[in-house]
């Protein structure tokens, strides 16, 4: 194949022996230019000659015209497309995504089937490692998701009660270091705010939101297409094997592996990944009420302790979990609901009482080792991977995915714009715990 026809190479031979009786020396420039270009198009034609992968060089040009980054992003949840969004945040849109997912925004993996719970404390409420930073970064991406999908917050407080008397001394401590997020409610004004008989407990506000996650991930979703200037996709057609893996991502500058358990269950990077992380099922019962007047009761709030109560868009339902499996056999339908309502049973008799079981949920988390400063998520460059030359993991979520999400997609963007991630070490000089 040449770029030349018959007639232009007639042409170019005229053209040629014109400048060599001009000028020498730039007939010499003028052949080795045309050498050049037999050269690159040789080159290109055998490099290139899928023409899937043409297409997809093609798109390395923005719609504003200019040469930008083609990155791929694999795994469409909290983690993918928090990077997502901040990268084009970041570059104003002048830069190419793709993500690739098994499943439509809102519709698959452990993102899909979460509680929704957002606030920065521990279970001993106790505030976690960069809490309020990363509460105030998930704020800002619900405040934009929440421009195209305004039902993703459910309810602007959570409570969180006290069933034990150690319960009861953490939480008093909490609302005292810090009442601009908590304060504490005696067992009377909790009863008259949540219907929870107990010894009292915490309203968690100012920020501390009820999510719904599918709603949410399908507005982040519509915010990341709106800022993209049209250079963001979504890819359901998903590789099986390694070498399918290797060619899909071949012509993307960078890619990040974000795909939480399916980094794991499906062995997308080709390889058993050595990663201090375990996997722990997760399974939640969506209730269904049947009680006439449950629209005068307190089921539309959270209520958390261990286990959580949570609200749903639809009024009539509720959703309870989530039970922690660590075995390879999953709990039966009947041991999800033994479990479950024996864990959560005092933070909703109503629910339990008046309800039924309209379905069980399941989804599988990445849960990272515990270390200094509590279970972290996994960041940063995946060296040697079997996939692509240029990978990056965000993994490990687990229980805090909708407070860890934001401002880790932050710290990862930044790294992937500045070719850098060592430029995470100057504020954060524990970012990278999982590679020591």
């Amino acid at each position: 194949m040449s770029i030349l026809t018959a007639s232009n190479k007639d042409l170019g031979h005229e053209l040629g022996n014109s400048i060599r009786k001009v000028c020498p020396s730039m007939f010499l420039c003028f052949v080795l230019m045309c050498a050049f270009m037999r050269a690159s198009t040789a080159f290109l034609v055998s490099s290139l000659g899928n023409p899937q992968r043409i297409q997809r060089c093609q798109s390395l040009i923005c719609s504003s015209g200019r040469m930008c980054e083609n990155v791929a992003i694999v795994g469409g949840g909290l983690a993918g497309l928090s990077t997502a969004y901040h990268l084009l945040d970041k570059l104003q849109g002048n830069i190419r995504i793709t993500v690739i997912d098994k499943a439509e925004p809102g519709e698959g993996g452990a993102s899909s089937v979460a509680g929704g719970l957002l606030h920065p404390f521990s279970p001993k409420g106790k505030l976690v490692h960069l809490g309020l930073e990363g509460l105030e970064a998930t704020n800002r991406l619900l405040d934009a998701a929440r421009a195209h999908s305004p039902d993703c917050i459910l309810d602007e407080q959570i409570y969180r009660v006290a069933l034990s008397e150690v319960n009861i001394e953490q939480l008093k401590v909490t609302a005292n270091l810090h009442p601009q997020f908590a304060t504490w409610l005696d067992s009377d004004e909790l009863d008259h705010s949540c219907g929870t008989k107990c010894h009292g407990g915490l309203i968690l506000s100012n920020g501390c939101r009820v999510v719904h996650v599918p709603s949410y991930l399908k507005g982040l979703w519509h915010a990341c297409q709106e800022i993209s200037k049209g250079n963001i996709q979504w890819c359901l057609d998903v590789p099986i094997t390694k070498s399918q893996w290797i060619d899909r991502l071949s012509d993307y500058h960078t890619v990040v592996f974000s795909a939480g358990s399916g980094l794991f269950q499906d062995s997308i990077l080709g390889e058993k990944l050595n990663l201090p992380v375990q996997m722990v099922r997760g399974q939640s019962i969506l209730m269904n009420l049947n009680a006439p007047d449950y629209e005068n009761t307190h089921t539309n709030r959270a209520i958390l302790c261990g286990k959580y109560v949570a609200p749903m868009p639809e009024k009539n339902r509720a959703m309870i979990g989530a039970t922690h499996e660590y075995e390879a056999t999953p709990l039966d339908h009947d041991g999800v609901v033994k479990e479950l309502m024996h864990h959560s049973y005092k933070l909703s008799p109503f629910v339990w009482d008046h309800g039924s079981v309209e379905r069980i949920t399941c989804g599988y988390r990445v849960q990272s080792k515990r270390g200094k400063y509590g279970r972290m998520p996994i960041i940063g460059k995946y060296e040697n991977c079997q996939v692509h030359g240029n990978a990056y993991l965000f993994t490990g979520l687990s229980s805090r995915g909708l407070i860890y999400h934001g401002i880790y997609g932050d710290f990862l963007a930044s790294a992937i714009i500045e070719r850098n991630e060592g430029i995470l070490l100057q504020d954060h000089p524990d970012v990278f715990w999982w590679k020591h």
